[in-house]
Order: structure tokens, then C-alpha cells, then sequence
């Protein structure tokens, strides 16, 4: 029985020193030794890195509504449009941006591949290559862009190993910005404003086609105006009645007083005569197809034309003048705050920092290893 219970204490004992024993491993390997590499890396490889920052606001000229701190800066003309401002940070990190870049002799791999920069740091990374696809994430890593969403202010960091090319790719990033906000402001002013333009054109060709038939109009007819000339005519017809009537007056007058008189004759035929004039100045005016009104009608329908075609002008332009106004109050710009500073003292990386994230990481998996292998051996009891 003193055998049984010996040897039992034996085993809890040789147990629980290989417990402790792989406790030891556990905490040398996930605790003790990052930290010690941590405090190597940090302390005499890892490079020192410089960091240029900028300040702006996008802001435009808005008659939206707002309200709280962004309608304080609306109240100075700054109005913060939030698409348009993530627009350009997305650009700011986009693909197209790393190609401008380069193309403006900023090259990633030359800027970032010096001999200066720690092996883990420099591009390209050990386990990546030199393609575009690399050169974009590495870009991603040392730019960053950060918006103050009480504000409306976005921050931009660009880190690199020497302080002028982390200044020389924020400016260039910056003027990038400025560039693409021209073109979103000339895409959207021509968006808005080439309807507008299109139809007063079109109004204008309207006028210039029904002026035209006017005048083809006129040199075949001979006539400038119909209505004026019809208007002469009736004139002429009035007159004509009035001598009919004063005729026919004289003609009563003699059959009555004098039935013989030799003048009857000469006065019935003058009457004959100013009744013919009169039917063929009515007939000037109506009864065929070459009549004054015939021809009115058609002058009519061609000036209702002209003056529907004018009105339509005049409209397509006072339409010309609010999409412009428009266009005007859309535009959007980059304000700087803060100009690309050029820094002076390394920042990046924070070494006692980096250090006792690695020491409370290592434990934290420390502790959670050591949590379950005290829950498996609870159950396994």
C-alpha cells in the first residue's frame, strides 16, 4: 500500500515539474524571446523613419442644408461635401496615383529600395518581387490618409527613411489632388451645362430655318408683309364703295330729276366699272388658290414658327444661365490647412512602443495557451 501511494507521488511530482517545465518553454518562446528580438530589431536594426504631414478640406460652394459645426463653416464659405472628399482620398490611395507618381520620377522601388532602409523595411519585401502589384501595397504601408469626421479635415501622412522624399511625394500627392478635383469640376460643369448648350443650339437652328422660309417666302411672293398688304387692299375696296355709293346717288338723282339726261349713260357705266374694280380686288383677297388670304395663312404659320422658335431660345438661354450657376455652386476645391512639412526628426518607428506591444502580445498568447492547458487537464481529471 506505502508502494502504491509512493509511486503515486512519484508521478505527480514528475508531472508537474514537466508542467512546469513546459510552462518555462512556453513563456521563453512566446514571451521572453520576441521581446528579445523586438528589443534588437527596434534598438540596433530597425531604421529610422520621417514622416510628412498635410492638412485640407474639401469644401465647395453648396445650397444644401446643414447643421451643428459644419454649418459654422459653411457660414465661411467652407462647405464640406463627403463624397467628393472620400473620392479623393480613395484616389490619393488608388493605383492611378502610384502611376502618377512614377511617372513624375517618384519611384517607389528608388525611393523606398535605398540601402539605408532595415531589411524588413526596404522594399521590396524578402518575400515579395518588384512588380507594380508589390511596389502598390508597399505604397499602401507608408501613405495613409485620415479624415476628422467632426471637422471635415483629412490628414495626410506619407513616411519615408529621408525626410525630403517623404515632403517631395506629399506635395506631389497633394498637387495629384488638386488635378483630379479640376477634372471632377470640368466633367461636372460639362455634364451640367452641355444640355443646356445643346438647346439653345438647337433653339438658334430652329430660328435660322424658319427665317430662312421666310424670306424664300417673300422673294417668291413679292411680299414683305401679307397683312400689311392686305390692308392696302381693303382700303382700296372702301374707297372704290364710297365713289359706288356716291355714283349710284348721282344716278338716283338724275333718273329722278332729269330722265333723259345724256349723263345716266357715262354714270351707270362708271358704276359698272367700280363694281368690277371691287370684285377684283375681293377676289385679291379670297377665292383662289394665289389669294392674299391663302398666302397670310402660310406667313402666319411661319411667323408663329419664328415666334415660338424665339421664345424657345430665349428660355434654352435663361436655362443656359442657371446651369452655369449651377455648375458654379458644384464646383468643388482643396483647401490647404496645413502645408507638406519637411521633417526634421525621425518619428517612425516608436520603438518602446513597438517593444511592449510585442511583450504584452507574447503574454496575452502566453496566458491563453496556459488557460487551456490547465482547463485540459482539469477535465482530463
Amino acid at each position: 500500500m506505502a508502494s502504491g501511494v509512493y509511486d503515486a507521488s512519484e508521478a505527480y511530482i514528475l508531472a508537474a515539474r514537466k508542467r512546469a517545465s513546459m510552462s518555462r518553454i512556453t513563456f521563453l518562446l512566446f514571451v521572453i524571446l520576441p521581446t528579445l528580438l523586438a528589443i534588437a530589431f527596434y534598438g540596433f536594426i530597425a531604421s529610422p523613419r520621417y514622416v510628412s504631414e498635410a492638412q485640407f478640406i474639401v469644401r465647395s460652394v453648396s445650397s444644401q442644408k446643414a447643421s451643428g459645426l459644419e454649418m459654422l463653416f459653411r457660414t465661411f464659405g467652407l462647405a464640406r461635401t463627403v463624397d467628393d472628399s472620400y473620392a479623393i482620398q480613395k484616389y490619393l490611395q488608388s493605383r492611378d496615383a502610384v502611376r502618377a507618381l512614377e511617372e513624375r520620377g517618384l519611384s517607389i522601388a528608388a525611393i523606398y529600395g535605398t540601402s539605408n532602409a532595415d531589411f524588413l523595411s526596404r522594399f521590396p519585401r524578402f518575400w515579395r518581387d518588384q512588380s507594380f502589384e508589390s511596389r502598390y501595397d508597399y505604397f499602401l504601408d507608408r501613405v495613409t490618409i485620415v479624415e476628422d469626421n467632426v471637422r471635415g479635415i483629412s490628414i495626410l501622412r506619407v513616411v519615408s527613411f529621408d525626410p525630403q522624399s517623404a515632403q517631395k511625394i506629399n506635395q506631389t500627392l497633394m498637387a495629384l489632388a488638386e488635378e483630379m478635383v479640376n477634372r471632377m469640376n470640368h466633367r461636372a460643369q460639362r455634364d451640367i451645362v452641355e444640355v443646356s448648350v445643346n438647346e439653345v443650339r438647337a433653339a438658334e437652328g430652329r430660328i435660322i430655318d424658319v427665317q430662312a422660309d421666310l424670306t424664300t417666302f417673300r422673294n417668291r411672293e413679292l411680299l414683305i408683309d401679307p397683312s400689311k398688304s392686305s390692308l392696302g387692299i381693303i382700303e382700296t375696296i372702301a374707297t372704290l364703295n364710297a365713289d359706288i355709293a356716291y355714283s349710284s346717288a348721282q344716278l338716283k338723282e338724275l333718273r329722278t330729276n332729269s330722265p333723259v339726261s345724256p349723263a345716266i349713260a357715262p354714270l351707270v357705266a362708271r358704276i359698272n366699272s367700280l363694281e368690277e374694280r371691287v370684285k377684283v380686288e375681293q377676289s385679291k383677297l379670297t377665292g383662289s388658290a394665289n389669294s392674299l388670304s391663302e398666302k397670310m395663312a402660310v406667313y402666319e404659320q411661319m411667323t408663329l414658327k419664328r415666334d415660338l422658335a424665339e421664345k424657345s431660345l430665349a428660355a434654352a438661354i435663361k436655362s443656359l444661365d442657371v446651369a452655369r450657376q449651377d455648375a458654379r455652386r458644384q464646383h468643388i476645391y482643396i483647401e490647404p490647412i496645413v502645408a507638406s512639412n519637411l521633417p526634421d526628426q525621425a518619428t517612425e518607428p516608436r520603438r518602446v512602443r513597438g517593444i511592449f506591444t510585442v511583450l504584452i502580445l507574447g503574454f496575452s498568447v502566453f496566458a491563453v495557451l496556459w488557460i487551456l492547458s490547465v482547463g485540459a487537464r482539469e477535465h482530463k481529471q
